[in-house]
């Protein structure tokens, strides 16, 4: 169980909203290990939208872990992966992460 927030520098193509949200569930709903599904999910979104730039950042928790006994209560992971415009342009892999950082949403 999880949350994926996904950021987009536009390109020549454009997709719509509820397109990420099928892409990502599509890619999630496969079994992958976490990292290699977020750079799945990066692949999908590169071929459909081909953006400037795309960022990605994955939190999910584990209940394989919880159900073997881990005595952690919060069994989570994140994730990230910034490609194009969001690995080459600072200011704009910033804002990314800040917008998160500020929602408290990691």
């Amino acid at each position: 169980m999880g949350s994926c927030w996904i950021g987009i520098k536009p390109g020549s193509r454009v997709i719509g909203l509820s397109k990420f949200a099928r892409v990502a569930d599509w890619v999630f709903s496969r079994p992958h290990i976490q990292e290699e599904a977020v750079m799945i999910l990066a692949d999908e979104i590169e071929r459909l939208c081909e953006p400037q730039g795309v960022g990605i950042i994955l939190k999910a928790q584990h209940y394989c872990m919880k159900l073997r006994g881990v005595k952690e209560q919060h069994c989570s992971m994140v994730n990230s992966v910034v490609r194009g415009d969001f690995r080459h342009d600072s200011s704009l892999k910033q804002e990314f992460f800040s917008l998160l950082n500020s929602k408290k949403l990691l």
